[in-house]
């Protein structure tokens, strides 16, 4: 009877060993399947966020093709530039022209005399002057701080000319005169 439990035992025991190795075919093949449905999962949820995505900018773009704003800007970029009379900052179109008149221009300062003395009206005169005949704002810009740095404080011109500084001196009580008077009034 020993011998015939000791079979049973082995029989029982290659059993359950087969079933223990079925169980873990069985899982193995389980997880697996699980896996490549949970790749294919991810794969389709990447998917539809990448056609969201281009739909999304699709219709961003379309938005923008639609806005009165940008279809103006389109047509402004479709027309040919309009020439504007006033200094330009372009290379090509006018070098020839360009380079002849720098040429006047500086023979012209040579032989006028540096502007040795500045003040604001006068630089504000010169401003208004480049502004009526269309300067770029930049060239004015650039132009007023040449006057600057070139220029001499006005007190400079008053000590080296003497003679004009007695007309100056009887102007500049006039004024201040006119200016006491007109408070006056008004007070």
């Amino acid at each position: 009877m020993a011998e015939e439990l000791d079979d049973i035992g082995r029989e029982t025991a290659a059993l359950m060993k087969q079933m223990l190795q079925l169980a873990t075919l069985v899982a193995l093949r389980t997880r697996e399947r699980g896996q490549k449905e949970a790749e294919a999962r991810v794969k389709v949820t990447e998917q539809r966020i990448k056609d969201a995505k281009e739909l999304a900018l699709r219709e961003a773009r379309e938005s923008k093709a639609k806005d009165p704003r940008n279809v103006e800007l389109t047509r402004m970029l479709d027309r040919p530039p309009l020439e504007r009379p006033g200094v330009s900052l372009e290379r090509d179109r006018f070098a020839a022209e360009a380079s002849a008149a720098r040429g006047e221009a500086q023979a012209a300062a040579a032989a006028a005399p540096a502007v040795r003395y500045d003040s604001a009206e006068r630089r504000t005169a010169l401003a208004a002057h480049l502004t009526k005949i269309g300067v770029a704002p930049e060239l004015r810009q650039i132009r007023m701080l040449m006057e600057v740095g070139q220029a001499q404080p006005a007190s400079e011109a008053v000590r080296s000319v003497p003679d004009d500084n007695e007309r100056l001196a009887k102007r500049l009580r006039e004024q201040e005169l006119a200016r006491q008077r007109g408070l006056e009034r008004s007070r």
